[in-house]
């Protein structure tokens, strides 16, 4: 990476992780929470079709929860607590993941259920649970006045997505209006602060791109039509709703936060509707959400280069299934894109090579133009054509790599598949910091040694204190990165280093 590639990538970094350091909230650890509803479809009246007079609409007025009762439906991938009140989820534990035991994976709240699909006037059910060849069904029945509600969810083992229904029923001679809510409960605020380099707290997902807002800053309501999800998302774990929703909201509640989808049933006497519903309460791993059909791996945003992320993502597993390690997983990912890349970085370097010979000449004219700049470009450029060197040879080739540089980035900042993943001696967990900080130091050590191979064509003196600077700067910001990130930048400065020292030997 020549030093023109090397300020580009760094001006860009140091502005997108100043901003996240300084004006992001601190890191917190999970606590979440859900809410359900999926596809909709109405049944016919069970009514005989005989002409009645215009029923009254009726607006049934709500009444007060009773006393907290739950159980819980324990699997191998998630523990679901049920309220037996309000027949939701209060909490969901998660307890593996890809074969590791987890720990304090928790979607729980303090003030509410995590996961709600209510009607709200009623707040008291009856529950039957059945388990049949690693699938347990959990049905609650509940009635207030004329209307009777089923709530069903279908848990199997081994998997972390719960289906589910809502079927409403009017027994009643008129039309009524029920209010039917479904969404992630109330969450205190502070446990869902985001870190200094990602995104946690309440989102949507409105088809097309997501909606979403940091916990600690919703001040006022967002709203969107029609949300194909509705959640709420650590780093790497998510609680989420899946529904034909009419509106989304996400709000803030005192202390709280809520993701709510929101709709308002009108049945005529006789009519039943059942809405549907898929709520997961699990891992951010790309291929797992993916595989539900439900646009959950939109939770994971990979950003403008996600279509070179996905990719990369990919390819990382593949490797890591032959040698068993994400530590060498990543330096071999980071050699193979070093050689796809390899043309491109040849060009730059060796045109940075050039013009860093044409110094002493390029000095001459500005003495001898001093004063003219028309003149004096006229004359650099009848240098470069003389000396067949193409002023912009050193930097085509790198705003091409940057692209796939943000896209690692990315890929290495959010794949869950480096938590707890160790790689050598004292890195055991990729997705946290190296705790000794050996491999920041050491990639400002191979930063600075980088910079004093590479020719040097800054006259600007700002732009020569940028570069002074630089490895310092880098080695700062990096000390609380993800060490996989850190094995990243480490690998590539070495490799650099190496194709920069045999392309200076040959133009020697």
């Amino acid at each position: 990476m020549n030093k023109n590639t090397m300020l580009a990538i760094a001006l860009s970094a140091v502005v997108i992780l100043a901003f996240q350091v300084f004006f992001a909230p601190k890191s917190t650890v999970l606590d979440q929470q859900t809410q359900a509803i999926a596809e909709t479809k109405v049944d016919k009246p069970v009514a005989e079709e005989k002409a009645t007079p215009q029923a009254e609409e009726i607006q049934i007025e709500q009444t007060a929860p009773a006393v907290l009762e739950t159980f819980d439906v324990n699997t191998k991938l998630v523990n679901y607590s049920f309220n037996e009140n309000t027949g939701n989820i209060s909490s969901a534990t998660i307890n593996e993941y890809a074969g590791r035991e987890l720990e304090d994976i928790k979607f729980a709240s303090p003030t509410s259920d995590v996961v709600f699909a209510d009607i709200p006037f009623i707040s008291v059910y009856k529950s039957n649970v059945r388990k049949n060849n690693g699938k347990t069904t959990v049905t609650f029945t509940g009635s207030q006045g004329d209307v009777v509600v089923t709530k069903k969810y279908e848990i199997k083992d081994g998997n972390y997505l719960v289906n589910g229904s809502v079927t409403i029923s009017n027994t009643g001679e008129r039309t009524v209006s029920v209010p039917f809510n479904s969404g992630i409960g109330s969450h205190a605020v502070d446990a869902f602060e985001s870190d200094r380099y990602t995104f946690q707290g309440p989102l949507m997902f409105d088809g097309k791109r997501l909606k979403k807002k940091k916990a600690e800053k919703v001040d006022e309501s967002i709203v969107v039509d029609k949300p194909a999800w509705v959640g709420y998302m650590s780093k790497y774990y998510m609680v989420g709703v899946a529904q034909d929703f009419e509106t989304g909201i996400i709000a803030k509640k005192g202390d709280s936060a809520t993701v709510t989808g929101k709709r308002e049933l009108k049945l005529n006497p006789g009519a039943s509707e059942e809405i549907s519903f898929n709520i997961f309460a699990g891992p951010k791993e790309y291929k797992l959400l993916k595989s539900y059909g439900k646009k959950f791996e939109k939770s994971i945003d990979f950003g403008i280069f996600y279509f070179l992320a996905i990719p990369m993502l990919a390819f990382l597993k593949i490797i890591y299934g032959y040698v068993g390690n994400y530590g060498v997983a990543i330096i071999l990912l980071t050699l193979a894109i070093k050689l796809v890349t390899f043309p491109l970085t040849q060009k730059s370097m060796v045109s940075m090579k050039k013009m860093s010979s044409l110094q002493p000449k390029m000095a001459a004219l500005k003495e001898k133009y001093k004063g003219d700049k028309e003149l004096l470009n006229k004359a650099n450029m009848e240098l470069y054509k003389k000396e067949g060197v193409n002023p912009l040879g050193g930097c085509l080739p790198m705003i091409l790599q940057i692209p796939v540089f943000f896209a690692l980035y990315k890929t290495l900042l959010l794949s869950i598949e480096l938590q707890g993943a160790p790689f050598i001696f004292w890195i055991t967990d990729l997705a946290l910091k190296d705790p000794y900080y050996v491999t920041p130091l050491l990639m400002g050590a191979t930063m600075f040694l980088q910079q004093r191979m590479t020719p040097s064509t800054a006259t600007d003196p700002l732009q020569k204190k940028i570069f002074m600077y630089m490895p310092l700067v880098f080695t700062f910001l990096f000390l609380t990165f993800p060490a996989g990130l850190v094995v990243y930048w480490l690998t590539n400065n070495v490799l650099t280093i190496a194709q920069q020292y045999v392309i200076n030997k040959k133009l020697a």
